[in-house]
């Protein structure tokens, strides 16, 4: 990783532990969904040394390696589940994941919301976001007033415009088609009891994928 890299990504990370920390409170359990190495969840452990974090990753090699990070900080208030998201039942107060992409976002988020737990999430690929047997798109009733599936598709695509390389006209664009997709995600999560908030990750060149999904049940 170059340096430069390195620090978007302790940029990423910093964004994403400010939005928890401001939600998690003592005795919280805090799960990092698809959570790779464990960048985002050790980096939890270590901030809310009162709360105990879980990592949920598919992929065992992963899985090792963040556990031999942890050991070499010490942390005891840590746990390591190798399973796909979709298959933890567990019960916990606050879901993170960053850079979950396409679906795996909704996924994370329909957790979640059967969790009755509070979010944080990072949404990568939107190009990839298609209707599956669970989920429908647009997710939101007032969405899908207005666009069809097919238009929402469309949306989609054009929210993934957003690399540096592109000129800047058109990134803005596809930072506005992002901004429409989580606001339909965030507008589903509200008729399921919750305030959401559509953040923007701080300096915004930290990811082209700036965005952030934070929401707390409301009741």
């Amino acid at each position: 990783m170059s340096d430069a890299r390195a620090v978007r990504k302790q940029q990423q990370l910093n964004n994403l532990v400010a939005m928890v920390t401001e939600l998690a409170h003592p005795g919280h359990t805090v799960v990092d969904f698809c959570s790779g190495g464990g960048h985002v969840g050790i980096v939890l452990a270590y901030t809310l040394p009162k709360c105990q974090v879980i990592l949920i990753e598919n992929k065992e090699e992963s899985l090792v390696r963040a556990r031999d990070r942890s050991a070499q900080l010490g942390l005891t208030n840590i746990g390591f589940i190798q399973t796909n998201l979709d298959y933890f039942t567990g019960n916990f107060n606050i879901g993170v994941a960053l850079h979950a992409c396409g679906v795996a976002t909704d996924m994370v988020l329909d957790r979640c919301l059967q969790a009755r737990a509070g979010f944080v999430i990072s949404p990568c690929c939107y190009g990839f976001i298609q209707n599956t047997l669970k989920f429908n798109f647009p997710k939101s009733a007032r969405f899908a007033e207005t666009l069809s599936y097919k238009e929402h598709m469309i949306l989609c695509r054009f929210a993934d415009q957003t690399a540096v390389s592109l000129p800047s006209e058109r990134r803005l664009i596809g930072k506005r088609c992002m901004g429409l997709v989580d606001l339909d995600r965030s507008w589903a999560a509200e008729t399921h009891g919750y305030s959401v908030r559509v953040m923007t990750m701080v300096p915004e060149g930290c990811s082209p994928k700036n965005n952030m999904l934070v929401g707390i049940p409301t009741r």
